[in-house]
């Protein structure tokens, strides 16, 4: 029978109807399949969905725009975004960085994914190579698809640090891009600046002999939930290619409302001219530009008091998830930042052939839904999301105890 796959793309084709298809959405989809079933609670320790309600200072500045009477508060806009928004980003990410960040570098973006898409399609020609260290968001490989590149995954350490030596020895001559996911998605991990250093010299190095400098993508949406409220290093400091991203979807609890931006470093080649190109993706690509309501919110918000979720709420969940995993027999990492804990098999597990398959299948029976490190390029582990509340991270604690017997 015909499946319709004659109406696609070859890419959507193949992502859809292969293996390569989100293993967190489809987990995430199977939560709700139980839902609906009834049966008792779900544990869903899935999606990386801020749980966490935006700030009060948030919803006020809403109201506070929506009695608004100015006229051509909802009216189109240049498609990089309100130029006065703009201008209030740059000068929070100057002093982040150090660097001359004016407003023209700043492009708002429908979330920090929209803004990878609209960098990936102003700089890849089909067939450039995109540089990631592993484990790594699976949507990036969907997000190369898109434009014809290929992800070229590189190893990282046994605490998933950078692997600064695997990272250069994957480089060749189709490389276009290395992305740095800090803190990262789904392992936690911060990069530390002393590695940074040495991926900024060594790219240096390199440059002298190409036509065209590799630049780096900086994707960090979690850089405000470090843990103890540290500073995250950063390669905008340490190398000039480069493209810092992010968004507040986590940091204000707002993943539904898609605000994020694309900032490009001063020195970077072609600024001028790659400003321009984000903005025509951004168009092109169908976003046309961020939500007006949205960015006109932020600089009301950004930077106040009480303007951030409680990340100390995220930091004890994870604690008390790794505290009992470790119990179990799991190998986990201290958690850093943002909401997901990585965790390494217990032996029994780990020696097994698709050891992390098993398990999520073996917890979805026991009405908790987890990732498999499969989907992040890392078997052997699982990913979960602290995204939940004590009660679910407690109902699966106990499955992880039957599941693991």
């Amino acid at each position: 029978m015909d499946d319709g796959r004659d109406l696609l793309s070859r890419g959507v084709a193949e992502t859809l109807l292969g293996a390569r298809e989100s293993w967190t959405r489809r987990m995430f989809e199977q939560g709700a399949a139980l839902r609906r079933a009834g049966g008792g609670p779900v544990h869903d320790l899935s999606l990386g969905n801020p749980s966490l309600e935006p700030p009060a200072r948030w919803t006020r500045a809403l109201h506070d725009l929506l009695d608004d009477p100015t006229p051509g508060m909802h009216r189109y806009m240049t498609n990089a975004g309100y130029a006065d928004v703009r201008e209030f980003i740059a000068g929070r990410e100057q002093v982040r960085f150090g660097l001359p960040i004016t407003g023209p570098l700043v492009t708002m973006t429908v979330g920090a994914a929209g803004g990878l898409n609209v960098v990936l399609r102003a700089m890849m020609n089909p067939g450039d190579e995109l540089l990631v260290p592993v484990p790594y968001f699976s949507e990036y490989e969907h997000y190369c698809t898109n434009v014809g590149a290929v992800l070229v995954p590189a190893p990282s350490t046994a605490s998933f640090a950078l692997d600064v030596d695997a990272i250069v020895s994957r480089i060749g001559e189709r490389t276009r891009i290395v992305l740095l996911n800090s803190p990262n998605n789904p392992s936690g991990a911060v990069y530390v600046g002393e590695n940074l250093d040495r991926l900024a010299d060594a790219l240096r190095r390199l440059e002298r002999d190409r036509e065209r400098p590799i630049f780096i993508i900086e994707d960090s949406p979690y850089r405000d939930l470090t843990h103890d409220g540290s500073p995250v290093a950063s390669m905008m400091s340490r190398y000039d290619h480069t493209i810092h991203l992010t968004s507040h979807s986590k940091d204000l609890g707002l993943a539904g409302e898609r605000i994020g931006y694309i900032v490009l470093s001063p020195r970077a080649a072609g600024h001028e001219l790659l400003t321009r190109a984000f903005a025509f993706c951004n168009r092109v690509l169908g976003f046309v530009n961020a939500p007006a309501l949205m960015q006109r919110a932020l600089p009301r918000v950004l930077g106040q008091p009480d303007g951030r979720v409680d990340v100390e709420v995220y930091a004890r969940r994870c604690r008390r998830m790794a505290d009992g995993l470790i119990a179990l027999g799991f190998d986990v990492l201290p958690p850093k930042a943002g909401f997901f804990l990585f965790p390494g098999l217990p032996a029994a597990l780990r020696d097994e052939q698709g050891g992390d398959v098993v398990l999520t299948e073996r917890l979805l029976a026991e009405r908790t839904i987890v990732v498999p490190g499969t989907a992040f390029g890392v078997p052997g582990h699982l990913r979960l999301s602290m995204a939940a509340d004590d009660a679910a991270i407690d109902g699966a604690l106990a499955a992880f105890e039957r599941a693991c017997r």
